[in-house]
């Protein structure tokens, strides 16, 4: 039953809460310990959680490491390495006229956290958010996505196997079981997601005051200018779109190109694609597979707003759609308004930058914006006008992999962020007591208040408050 149900999730936080209160919040030692069994069971089921994503999406092998465990086992690694600074107690000290004023300061965990994955990268965007909700002292209850069913079974199993459910736990279920979740009461919530289902799980947050992190999408915009082009740019935009059969919420989405290399690209596009996947991609073991049945639907749908310039194809039984480049797009087409989330790529000519700016074409808060360039002008115009929180230049993709920069959306994209130091800040708050040492009382400071000591405030406020 529904209410039977709800009632048994609303447990969890309560006694993960509980938990906590009794042993009390975990040192540094104890936060380490926790983070390097999850980098043991990564690191001994990894062969299964290869095939699990293969079942799931179809990813070779080569991917399912390179972007998704060896980005955790980094993060696991830069944790452990730096934890212990970042959360020392810091202190301070200030001498007022009759008192000493003793600060210290420590970050403090939310609680009992729940984590809902996503199933693009039903590993990494699982585990990644629990790594630094383990790192702040928190205990997580994570739901993983429901569209990445062979991942979520080896997920339950082995966090079940290292883990109390005290500390994780993880609860399968569908978009109901999920709503359920966010109606109970935990500390804090992290939803990595679309921007449709963000709102309402912030909807359901609110209800309870529960803090949010959501990261969810954009049409990340790429331009290539006349001075950005060659070879090697185009190939990197073509690997960072493809990747993933272009289910990556940081791939480029449309590519904006300079007039003047416009032809160019559109060849080395077709080259960079025939390298990677062969002229039959349906038969590239390095190509995956859209993950489920109705964004297939939805991808393909995106492939008749525009004329194909390479692929174009498809296969409903294997959910096959090949990597595909769109030029001619009528302005308004639902390809250039919405997240693509597929191996669809628009290729759009501009001639002025700054004609293209202000025409509105680029999402200004996707989660990333790419520009290559070698015009130092045009990297400072477009850092200006992007208002994400990251930008990269002449690359994509790497920046998300990296614990040392901060991953998190604006505005449509969502809010927060975490990776590395940002993401053990994430998880936590900081807790400041404060010490007062007294070597003179003033009596002025209680009611009935007078004039006099109204002045005395006003002259000594620096040093009385």
């Amino acid at each position: 039953m529904p209410d039977d149900k709800s009632r048994f999730l609303a447990v969890w936080p309560e006694k993960q809460r509980e938990a906590l209160l009794s042993r009390g919040i975990p040192s540094n030692q104890m936060r380490t310990k926790q983070l390097l069994k999850l980098k043991s069971i990564l690191l001994e089921h990894e062969q299964a959680l290869t095939e699990a994503l293969h079942a799931d999406l179809g990813k070779p092998p080569f991917e399912s490491f390179s972007s998704e465990l060896a980005v955790l086992l980094n993060e696991i690694d830069h944790v452990c390495k730096h934890l212990g600074r970042w959360n020392r107690s810091t202190g301070s000290a200030q001498l007022k006229l009759g008192y000493i004023e003793v600060l210290r300061k420590k970050r403090q965990p939310h609680g009992s956290v729940l984590i809902i994955g996503s199933w693009n990268y039903p590993v990494q965007l699982t585990l990644m958010p629990v790594i630094g909700a383990i790192a702040g002292g928190n205990s997580c209850v994570i739901k993983p996505s429901e569209y990445a069913p062979a991942t979520a079974d080896l997920l339950e199993k082995i966090i079940k196997e290292a883990f109390l459910p005290e500390q994780i736990h993880v609860i399968q279920g569908d978009g109901h079981t999920a709503s359920l979740l966010t109606s109970a009461p935990f500390d804090l919530i992290f939803f990595t997601g679309s921007g449709r289902t963000g709102k309402r799980v912030a909807d359901q947050a609110a209800k309870r005051l529960t803090p949010v992190i959501l990261e969810l999408g954009g049409k990340n915009p790429c331009v290539l200018d006349e001075t950005g082009f060659s070879k090697a740019a185009v190939r990197d935009i073509v690997w960072g779109k493809f990747l993933n059969a272009g289910q990556t919420c940081i791939a480029p989405d449309t590519l904006f190109v300079h007039q003047s290399v416009y032809e160019q690209t559109l060849n080395e596009i077709s080259a960079a694609l025939s390298a990677f996947y062969g002229e039959q991609p349906q038969n590239s073991g390095d190509f995956g597979r859209i993950c489920t049945d109705d964004h297939f639907q939805k991808v393909i749908g995106f492939i008749g707003q525009g004329t194909v310039r390479h692929g174009g194809g498809h296969d409903r039984a294997n959910r096959f759609v090949a990597p595909t480049v769109l030029t001619d797009i009528p302005p308004g087409s639902p390809v250039l308004e919405e997240e693509i989330f597929g191996p669809v790529l628009p290729v759009i000519p501009y001639t002025d930058l700054n004609a293209l700016y202000s025409g509105g074409g680029l999402q200004r808060d996707a989660l990333t914006g790419y520009l290559f360039s070698a015009d130092k002008h045009h990297i400072q115009r477009f850092n200006e006008y992007m208002r994400s929180s990251t930008t990269s230049i002449n690359q994509v993709i790497h920046h998300a992999a990296s614990p040392h920069i901060a991953f998190g959306g604006v505005g449509k994209s969502g809010y927060g962020a975490y990776h590395g130091k940002a993401g053990f800040r994430a998880f936590g708050y900081e807790k400041t007591s404060v010490r007062t040492y007294h070597y003179l009382r003033f009596p002025g400071k209680f009611p009935p208040y007078s004039e006099r000591n109204l002045k005395a405030l006003k002259l000594l406020r620096k040093w009385l408050l």
